[in-house]
């Protein structure tokens, strides 16, 4: 095998997939990783960038208040600064004072306090998460992990075929069909390995200390990864 061709690719957030692609001498194989270390990535992205928890982004979007005698959509002079929240704050932006007390009407029915006021821009802190938020996100993780074990087995799939149709057309001898087939089975075992990984550390991330594992099984793949996520910073595949 040559050397490592690609190092763990890092989200605009910091969610990593800790996967380093190791090439081999097989375009196919080489296309069944790739495959593959796509469904990874997507899935380390997803779960960090589109499951949040206590998500306040859309509360002034539908809301409809009266000023000056005439009704207006509080979420075309009202936003969250996306680029300022936090875990535990917020940001709100505004166009004029007038919105102020529908805005604080807002905050009080989704249990977020203002901290601070200055220059039309509010900074709130947020409430803590309760169980039931924090089960619905893992369970968003899950749909998402579920969804991309499919994956994996489709990308599998898809190179077997693809070697099948070289066999048939006797661009590959059978004895080279046969390994590299056994190949991408592993490769796939593998891949369900790390996003067992990648699954339970964003159940981590969100449940904190309410986590828990699922099963004896994800445990032992999770803690015998992380050992070597921990010696190495990546898994070799």
């Amino acid at each position: 095998m040559a050397e490592a061709e690609t190092q763990e690719e890092v989200t605009d957030k910091g969610a990593v997939n800790v996967v380093k692609l190791i090439e081999d001498q097989n375009s196919y194989i080489n296309s069944a990783k790739e495959r593959m270390n796509d469904v990874i990535t997507a899935l380390v992205n997803n779960a960090e960038n589109s499951i949040a928890l206590n998500d306040f982004s859309q509360i002034f979007k539908t809301v409809t208040v009266w000023i000056k005698f005439r009704p207006r959509k509080l979420g075309q002079y009202v936003e969250i600064m996306k680029e300022r929240t936090t875990e535990t704050t917020i940001s709100i932006r505004y166009s004029d004072d007038i919105y102020i007390p529908h805005i604080k009407e807002v905050l009080k029915e989704h249990k977020i306090k203002m901290v601070s006021n200055e220059q039309n821009v509010m900074l709130c802190k947020t409430p803590r998460p309760s169980d039931q938020d924090i089960e619905i996100a893992v369970q968003k993780v899950k749909v998402l992990a579920n969804t991309a074990r499919s994956s994996l087995s489709q990308g599998k799939a898809a190179e077997i075929q693809r070697l099948q149709a070289a066999l048939k057309n006797e661009y590959l001898e059978a004895k080279d069909v046969k390994y590299a087939i056994t190949c991408i089975e592993k490769i796939e075992e593998k891949f369900a390995a790390v996003l067992t990984y990648s699954r339970l550390e964003a159940e981590k991330k969100i449940s904190g200390k309410l986590f828990r594992y699922d099963s004896n099984e994800a445990k032992d793949i999770h803690l015998a990864l992380t050992r070597r996520v921990k010696k190495n910073s990546f898994i070799e595949i």
